[in-house]
């Protein structure tokens, strides 16, 4: 999971550099603070996001992953409804399909994700198919 999370960041960074850019490492990236997320003293503000092993700490209740990908989530909500772009989410729940407990996200004009575990890595594959549409 934390491969497909740091391809997904960098090709924002790539596609969006003014909203995510590549910081230190080929794994941590910092994303563009908007005010509708998050207040912040500077007009320039950057969070540091990093896609070290988000699995493992998913699986073991890390609050400091679960803050990154809320704030990731409220980050691609916020662009999309600045581009006037509703998203949506859906969630696959039965335990017999390999999906279960995936996400998925769409975008109004029909661009949606692959099955993700988290929404935010559902919501910026979703958005990085609209940055590239």
């Amino acid at each position: 999971m934390s491969a497909t999370y740091q391809q997904l960041l960098s090709k924002w960074s790539t596609l969006a550099p003014d909203e995510c850019v590549t910081a230190d490492h080929n794994h941590k990236f910092k994303v563009r603070i908007l005010p509708s997320v998050e207040k912040r003293n500077s007009d320039n503000a950057w969070r540091l996001v990093t896609s070290d092993n988000i699995a493992w700490r998913l699986a073991n209740d890390q609050s400091i992953v679960l803050v990154q990908l809320n704030f990731v989530l409220l980050t691609v909500m916020h662009h999309c409804a600045i581009r006037r772009e509703n998203i949506g989410f859906a969630f696959v729940d039965s335990g017999a399909m390999p999906t279960a407990g995936y996400a998925y996200a769409t975008i109004c004009n029909g661009l949606r994700s692959q099955p993700h575990p988290h929404p935010a890595i559902a919501a910026l594959d979703a958005y990085i198919q609209l940055l590239e549409f």
